[in-house]
């Protein structure tokens, strides 16, 4: 079960599509939230922009106080693949990531998704939980696998990257 964020706090919260201008606020939130992987603000404007269907921004009373960027796997339709999930430090604890995952699983664009990945550094606890937290919810499973070791990465120093699979989720559980 989700931890139920305060109901003040759900009250002034808005869960949508991202637009384009919102990639320099998501560069912004990433940069202030190690040990995430900062990418080019390009990169979240163009996220904002061609991929907003599969990403979610949350405002919590007109600030930006969390962000998920996912897209569909080109090759398997199934499989909805969580690039990042990055939520400011004043709304972490409270549920946020799994209310963006929930509202974006409940989009259109995410009809007929039956499996949910992301990579993980084996160390990120937090990460970890979100998904876990995501699989119990929709009562299925969880399975991890290595993607990426350190080495993959040459010299730049990069720990390695676990996936995590959730699903299958059920039909219209999505």
């Amino acid at each position: 079960m989700r931890p139920l964020m305060d109901s003040n706090i759900r009250q002034r919260l808005i869960l949508r599509a991202p637009r384009r201008n919102d990639g320099i606020a998501v560069h912004r939130l990433v940069g202030a939230s190690p040990p995430l992987d900062l990418n080019s603000a390009y990169s979240y404007f163009l996220l904002c922009d061609h991929f907003a269907e599969t990403c979610v921004v949350a405002e919590q009373d007109g600030a930006l106080a969390g962000f998920i960027s996912a897209y569909r796997l080109p090759r398997d339709a199934s499989r909805l693949f969580v690039w990042q999930v990055v939520v400011d430090a004043k709304a972490r604890g409270q549920g946020l990531a799994g209310l963006m995952l929930d509202a974006l699983l409940a989009r259109p664009a995410c009809a007929g998704v039956r499996y949910v990945e992301a990579t993980v550094n084996p160390d990120n606890a937090a990460s970890r939980r979100v998904f876990t937290r995501l699989a119990a919810a929709h009562q299925t499973g969880l399975v991890e696998e290595m993607f990426l070791t350190a080495a993959d990465f040459g010299d730049k120093a990069h720990e390695a990257e676990v996936l995590l699979r959730v699903g299958p989720l059920l039909e219209g559980n999505a």
